[in-house]
């Protein structure tokens, strides 16, 4: 152990260290504890999961504070996750144990018993969550001074987790109030394992000094990866009661694409009855269920994750319970001695999700099919291998769910991405016979081995956070002037793009809509409905739980959809195995009104799952355009990519984006998904009639000069991003968008949503080889 670190820090933590049985620092805790003992300004530390972050953060904290004890909260650590924040308190706890510093959490499962003693006895470290925190201010504004008093550190951990979203504004806006309350400004020590842009995180912590941030890095860490892609059809959606579509073997979907000519690929629908015979669908024989993929992904997780501890995630809940139910008949079929899958999501009660950790902590071997919550939760040293169910929609969630594994020296990170993708059957369109989801897995995993992460977007201007902000700080403080308000919230906030004058107008419709009014001196005030709103549980969260749609079709009422996946009128939507068209939105009532959709592809709509970033699209199509097959590729997976290659280079999508077809035009403009909402813009406001799917746009027009023209305007536009932005589906997306003006919610969903410029330049690419065509 380097003398030289070992000395900056406290004698009694240097006692602490030894008894622990450490024999040396990592790189970056050596790095941290000079940094953080011998220099100033806020600091950020990128390592790999398992990597030492925390113990770098927390070793020279400890330092300062263990001389140095006062009546007040001293540091603050911000986690996005109860479970982290749990696992987090008990190796804090362990560290601080013998150094007189408490060590205290604050979230919705600690009893309110803990937290009355904490706010009467102030000290040490606190670890809390954003919300949390807010209820801080909710409900204890007045002792916010008093808790915080002498707060030197704040220490937000999963820092990637933060920048582009509501919670990460929210946070800011908070710490910042925090500060002007104490009239400190403590250091933060930011902690992250998948960074894609370092300058970015410098930003969000100091935007107008990021170059005062410190970064930290570990040389070290990368390990050795060990990944294959599996892949598995299953049946279409299509499926009725009384009919069952065959579910082919790959190596039957690469024939079927061998077969299929570039005459047969203009059809909308190109399977057909005489030239794939083999997609005929058989009766269903009562009280016979037919095996699906999940059957053989199940077959295949038992065979491979029964024998050690391992997590499987997968995109849906409802996945996750269906998988799940199979995984355990498939132990009682197999007269296995034990059952290691257990289940971990949001929806599930606290208490089953506490007896899966206690179990994924144990020396039993044990399996958790999981979501996102485990992503980055609790420590799980021994976990072995990571299953993925169906392909992420971003290389950062590909690399922190693959750095779950490997985490002890000398283990490989492990895992076993399962794709999934519809067989071919009658109803196949063009985009599915390219199997988007495979192109988009083996793309991702480019990515991820070039070590290219999405940069984070942290300049959106988050209003719906700003009004919740407004309505925290009335709450806090019983009335504030706009000016003060401003100044807290803007001008030495987060939110720096809104105007004074947009602020006048946020103020205005809050006014308008009876949440706030102004008494006779000049303050603001809540409403009694500001009041209700703010004194609800729900208040806490700037960002808002899904919220849903319902589908109804006359007095039925079909399911529903999240708000975000709504498409406009005379669009279509697949729910519950059948087609419907989109007749009405009734945006106050949550309400879409649809009727049976007659002929015609009924595409995915845009959005459906989660938001895709231009470079992993740019990277499917080089995917599609190249001949290479890699070695962590599966036989089926391989047996797919060919033909989906095969299906690429008959149509021409390889040589041109644009497919000329009878009646409509199909364009691949390869955009992430706010282009692609762009491009779906314009040709709402134009009265273009259009659908999308995974990969493309489809214009249905009588000529391909009526689609040219259209790119033409494309191109030309003046149209300003808020301009645009009154023809987007559903406009209220966030908490708030509800209590903004029309002009300021158009104005805040253009910036954040659309990218005029990325739509332009694929429109003028799209013209330019059209006319280079033209001339040859």
């Amino acid at each position: 152990m380097s003398s030289a670190t070992f000395d900056l820090l406290h004698p009694q933590v240097q006692k602490a260290v030894w008894s622990m049985g450490w024999k040396e620092f990592r790189p970056i805790q050596v790095k941290a504890i000079h940094q953080v003992l011998e220099h100033s300004g806020h600091l950020i530390i990128t390592a790999q999961t398992a990597g030492g972050k925390t113990e770098a953060a927390f070793l020279p904290i400890i330092s300062k504070l263990v001389g140095n004890p006062q009546p007040s909260i001293q540091a603050l650590y911000v986690g996005p996750l109860k479970a982290l924040i749990n696992d987090q308190f008990e190796r804090l706890e362990k560290l601080c144990e013998a150094l007189n510093i408490p060590v205290h959490r604050w979230h919705g499962d600690v009893s309110a018993s803990r937290k009355k003693e904490l706010r009467q006895s102030p000290a040490g470290i606190l670890l809390i969550t954003p919300e949390s925190l807010e209820s801080n201010f909710i409900n204890y504004g007045n002792q916010i001074p008093r808790l915080y008093r002498y707060l030197e550190f704040v220490v937000i951990d999963e820092l990637h987790s933060f920048l582009d979203n509501v919670r990460g504004v929210h946070l800011l806006s908070l710490l910042a109030r925090l500060c002007q309350a104490t009239a400190l400004k403590p250091r933060i020590i930011a902690l992250s394992a998948t960074l894609g842009d370092p300058q970015a995180g410098c930003r969000f912590l100091s935007p107008d000094q990021p170059d005062a941030v410190s970064l930290i890095d570990d040389p070290n860490s990368q390990r050795e990866i060990k990944f294959g892609i599996r892949v598995h059809l299953r049946r279409s959606l299509n499926d009725s009661e009384k009919l069952i579509e065959p579910r082919l073997k790959p190596a039957e979907a690469l024939q079927i694409a061998e077969r299929l000519t570039a005459n047969d690929l203009q059809s909308e629908s190109p399977c057909r009855k005489e030239n794939t015979p083999e997609l005929s669908p058989s009766i269903r024989k009562p009280g016979y269920e037919p095996d699906d993929e999940l059957d053989e992904i199940a077959e295949d997780i038992v065979h491979n994750f029964v024998r050690s501890t391992n997590l499987v995630f997968v995109n849906a809940k409802s996945t996750i319970e269906k998988l799940a139910v199979k995984l355990h008949d498939r132990v009682k079929m197999e007269k296995l001695a034990a059952d290691p899958f257990v289940v971990h999501h949001g929806s599930i009660s606290k208490e089953l999700r506490e007896e899966a950790e206690v179990q994924l902590k144990s020396d039993t071997p044990t399996t958790a099919i999981c979501s996102s919550t485990l992503e980055m939760g609790i420590d799980i040293g021994g976990v072995q291998a990571i299953g993925q169910v169906d392909t992420p929609w971003s290389v950062a969630s590909l690399v922190q769910r693959l750095g779950r594994s490997g985490r002890r020296d000398g283990d490989a990170a492990i895992m076993r991405l399962y794709v999934r993708e519809i067989s071919p059957h009658f109803g196949s369109g063009l985009t599915e016979l390219l199997y988007p989801d495979l192109l988009r897995a083996v793309a991702l995993t480019r990515l991820m081995l070039e070590h290219w992460l999405e940069p984070p977007d942290i300049d959106r201007m988050h209003l719906s956070t700003l009004i919740h902000q407004v309505l925290s700080c009335l709450k806090q403080t019983g009335g504030m002037t706009a000016l003060r308000i401003f100044e807290t919230l803007i001008q030495y906030g987060p939110f720096r793009q809104v105007t004074k004058q947009s602020f006048t107008e946020l103020l205005k419709s809050l006014g308008q809509k009876k949440f706030i009014e102004q008494v006779s001196e000049g303050e603001l005030i809540l409403s009694p409905l500001g009041e209700k709103t703010t004194s609800s549980y729900d208040f806490y969260a700037a960002f808002k739980g899904t919220e849903e749609f319902i589908i109804r079709d006359g007095n039925e009422d079909i399911g529903s959809l999240p708000a975000n996946h709504i498409p406009p009128v005379g669009e279509h939507i697949i729910l519950g195995g059948r087609r419907w068209r989109v007749e009405e939105i009734d945006a106050m009532a949550k309400t879409v009104f649809v009727s049976p959709a007659r002929g015609g592809k009924a595409p995915e709509f845009l959005g459906a799952g989660g938001e895709l970033h231009t470079r992993v699209l740019k990277e499917m199509r080089t995917v599609l355009s190249e001949r290479d097959e890699p070695p962590w590729l599966n036989e089926n997976a391989k047996l797919l990519l060919r033909a989906a290659r095969s299906t690429a280079l008959k149509c021409g999508v390889i040589q041109n984006d644009v497919l000329l077809m009878p009646h409509r035009v199909q364009w691949f403009p390869w955009v992430g998904s706010r282009g692609l909402l762009t491009l779906k813009v314009y040709a709402n406001t134009l009265s273009v009639a259009h659908e999308l799917d995974k990969l493309s746009i489809t214009y249905y027009v009588d000529s391909p000069e009526v689609f040219f023209n259209h790119l033409e305007e494309i191109a030309n536009s003046s149209a300003e991003a808020r301009e645009l932005a009154r023809f987007i589906p559903v406009r209220a997306i966030q908490k708030y968008d509800d209590l903004l003006p029309d002009v300021l919610l158009d104005e805040a969903n253009g910036h954040d949503y659309l990218d005029l410029k990325e739509a332009k330049d694929v429109a003028r690419q799209a013209l330019l080889a059209h006319r280079q065509a033209k001339t040859h």
